[in-house]
């Protein structure tokens, strides 16, 4: 990919809605996730690996951790005198926290008509992969599109608001696009990223504010299938789309898959994040840990098994957790019983606890909580 000729363009607070609990005081894009990561990373990463080196993050609200966990873009090599990360701000009067992706997009319109990209990367960071864009560009030059959408081949996740089902033609020509269809079975899902051109996408946003049409699906793609070239890309790879708090966890869960993690972090297309120095993670007497992955700066003493355990977190003895997401610095007390729960950062849990969710409904304790 010509890195050079592509913005890439991250919507941080798109579907904040979705897993409310983990987004009540943070975005969506800087959820934790797979005990070292945040779900940007996965987007940064992609864009970055495919050559991508200009790239604007916009916000709308709670971007303090993004901000400190992107800082510069120094982790991505995306601290640079020309094009690099740039960290979007919404520059509209009054509240922005329910402003539409077209709203955003105008509010910045400044930043993109000064770029000098010919292509725009729209992506969401609902989707954890391992993508290769510079594919999605090839087969957008090749078919001369003026609109790429990828999609997967998947059922509707059930809590996934107003889906995107895209039906193809010939040389995967969208012909139609449907929002929040009746489908049954496997479908063409689109994805949380767009290719098209700046100039294109900049028209149309102008278009839709000046008439007050400000539903992003339906205003820039649904209603202007027939009026453009949109063609759809399929990616084939492994994909998790964070849709609700059970799609989170499972996500995490998944890990514990060794297909699952060779594919997502493949060692040719790396997926980077800010690093924390941290101490190796240190193993008690006594202690067991079975299928988990153990982040750094860890004090394991009791047994933990099927979990993912993030920076920092204690375990104290006598304490079993299993089947659980434990988020950084949480410290647990002694003869404490977890199953199947999330425990989001500094939370305290105290001695002989007891708490156990099932698969399908996780326990989530909140930040800085006591218990």
């Amino acid at each position: 990919m010509k890195g050079n000729n592509v913005l890439g363009v991250i919507f941080a607070n798109s579907h904040d809605d979705r897993a409310s609990e983990l987004t009540d005081k943070r975005t969506m894009s800087s959820v934790p996730f797979g005990g070292k990561y945040r779900l940007i990373d996965f987007t940064l990463s992609n864009m970055v690996n495919s050559g991508i080196n200009s790239v604007g993050v916009i916000v709308r609200k709670n971007f303090f951790s993004l901000m400190d966990h992107v800082a510069s873009g120094k982790a991505w090599d995306l601290s640079r005198k020309r094009g690099g990360l740039k960290i979007l701000p919404p520059f509209i009067q009054g509240d922005n926290s329910n402003n539409t992706p077209i709203e955003c997009l105008y509010s910045v319109r400044a930043f993109l008509e000064d770029c000098k990209e010919d292509y725009m990367l729209l992506c969401e960071c609902d989707c954890v992969a391992n993508i290769d864009y510079s594919q999605m560009l090839e087969q957008h030059i090749k078919n001369e599109a003026d609109v790429t959408m990828m999609y997967v081949s998947a059922t509707i996740p059930e809590a996934r608001k107003e889906p995107m089902v895209l039906k193809l033609g010939t040389d995967n020509r969208i012909e139609e696009l449907l929002i929040s269809p009746q489908v049954e079975g496997s479908c063409n899902l689109a994805c949380s990223s767009v290719l098209i051109s700046r100039q294109l996408l900049l028209d149309l946003v102008k278009d839709s504010v000046s008439k007050n049409m400000l539903n992003y699906k339906r205003c820039i793609f649904q209603n202007n299938i027939k009026n453009y070239k949109f063609y759809g890309y399929e990616y084939t790879g492994y994909n998790a789309l964070i849709t609700s708090m059970n799609s989170y966890f499972s996500a995490n869960m998944a890990l514990m898959n060794p297909a699952v993690r060779k594919e997502l972090f493949n060692a040719d297309r790396p997926i980077y994040t800010k690093v924390r120095d941290d101490m190796p993670s240190r193993y008690g007497l006594g202690s067991s840990v079975k299928n988990s992955l153990i982040a750094q700066g860890c004090l394991i003493e009791g047994h933990v098994e099927n979990c993912v355990i993030s920076k920092g977190v204690h375990i104290g003895k006598g304490t079993t957790v299993s089947n659980c997401v434990i988020m950084q610095d949480t410290k647990i007390g002694k003869n404490a019983n977890l199953s199947y729960v999330i425990c989001d950062k500094d939370v305290v849990i105290k001695d002989d606890r007891s708490l156990c969710g099932f698969e399908s409904y996780p326990i989530y304790i909140q930040k800085q909580s006591v218990v």
